[in-house]
């Protein structure tokens, strides 16, 4: 997965930037991903293929960035990867070349989309979507800010929140971030995955790369195995 947005090559998901907003000679530019993220804690889950991990000793090393004994590092620029550290939460990496992004345990929770992005922009027509639930049958009851989503049959199921203007520096330069929260709430399943991206087009229909995502899991859930069955059980008591 090679995301979207990136600090130098610049992401729930997550990830993440070639950000053009605007259409070359009559050819549509990919719909740009957003970074997303919970507000409270959460590991990042990283694929060999864009990152890797450095401790103590190394000359990569910061100890600022160190977030459970190890640094992250961008596998193509060899810095730190910026915009994975946009997550203040963040207390870990795994590396998972199956799941990439945000984990965090929780069905009721605050999530950041962060435009984090290399120039000034704005992020018009946002959709988070939720999808790759688990188990892989099992579909979630979903509000985002006390309203349900909706669903499309191409996109699946998703919910718009605006547009989000991009303009404030970070603190480590050569980058900008804003961000918009909003209040997740789910239950049912056991695992739930989101992401946001830009819809420019208007048309429920996502033509870029793959986005830094958040990835939610409900402990009080027996097993991703558990019965249909037995798992509706524990919300219909």
């Amino acid at each position: 997965m090679r995301n979207l947005l990136r600090a130098a090559l610049c992401g729930l998901g997550f990830v993440f930037l070639s950000v053009a907003l605007f259409p070359a000679a009559g050819h549509a530019t990919p719909d740009p991903c957003l970074i997303v993220y919970p507000e409270g804690p959460c590991e990042y889950h990283y694929e060999s293929s864009e990152y890797y991990t450095v401790g103590p000793g190394d000359s990569l090393y910061d100890p600022m960035y160190d977030r459970g004994g190890e640094v992250l590092i961008d596998a193509i620029t060899h810095e730190i990867a910026w915009e994975v550290y946009q997550a203040p939460g963040l207390t870990g990496f795994v590396l998972d070349e199956d799941n990439q992004g945000y984990y965090a345990i929780g069905t009721d929770f605050n999530l950041i989309v962060d435009g984090f992005s290399d120039e000034p922009t704005t992020y018009v027509n946002i959709l988070l979507v939720f999808d790759q639930f688990e188990p892989e049958w099992c579909v979630p009851n979903i509000w985002v800010d006390g309203n349900p989503i909706l669903y499309d049959a191409g996109l699946g199921w998703y919910y718009p929140i605006g547009d989000l203007v991009v303009s404030t520096p970070t603190e480590h330069g050569n980058n900008y971030s804003d961000q918009v929260t909003h209040h997740i709430v789910w239950e049912i399943c056991y695992g739930v995955r989101i992401y946001a991206f830009s819809d420019e087009n208007y048309n429920l229909h996502r033509d870029g790369n793959e986005c830094k995502t958040a990835f939610s899991h409900d402990t009080t859930v027996p097993t991703k195995e558990s019965s249909w069955g037995a798992i509706k059980a524990i919300y219909s008591e």
